[in-house]
């Protein structure tokens, strides 16, 4: 029988509740990854949605662990790892995603890190990226927390 791990918890968790906020009209889905790196062993989990009938600035929310998850949860804590994964969140648009660059990490607040990325194409055409990420592991316990950081990153997009 499969046992799941605290990725595997976690993902349901986090895919129900961006479903939730799909059915009910307040976002579009608008890609989804489910991906094992079997060089690192490395799980990720991405999910990317922007509010409903926007062409706006998107977020990819990604869950991802590691063999060093995975070996914590399979014995115990090993060399500053806990059982269960991080989470990013993703800001993607264009330039104009950089006028709410200050509002978004307000919005988001202490105990978090950002990452601002400027990607230009050969057709000049550029791309904003803004990464958000946390200074924790999440685990199962924070269930609550996750669903709160979905519900977060949808009202941050009408920032």
């Amino acid at each position: 029988m499969f046992d799941p791990t605290a990725f595997d918890n976690l993902k349901v968790v986090l895919e129900g509740a961006v479903y939730d906020f799909d059915l009910g009209g307040e976002i579009d889905i608008v890609d989804r990854k489910d991906l094992f790196d079997f060089a690192h062993y490395e799980r990720k989990y991405q999910i990317q949605y922007r509010l409903k009938g926007t062409q706006g600035a998107s977020v990819r929310l990604e869950l991802k662990a590691d063999a060093g998850h995975f070996l914590a949860e399979r014995n115990g804590f090993v060399r500053g790892n806990r059982a269960g994964a991080v989470i990013a969140f993703t800001y993607l648009g264009d330039e104009s995603l950089l006028s709410s660059r200050n509002a978004l990490e307000e919005f988001w607040g202490q105990g978090t890190s950002w990452e601002w990325l400027t990607i230009s194409s050969s057709h000049g055409e550029s791309r904003v990226e803004g990464i958000l990420t946390f200074f924790r592991v999440i685990t199962e316990e924070m269930v609550d927390d996750v669903i709160e950081m979905v519900a977060h990153s949808i009202e941050s997009l009408l920032k």
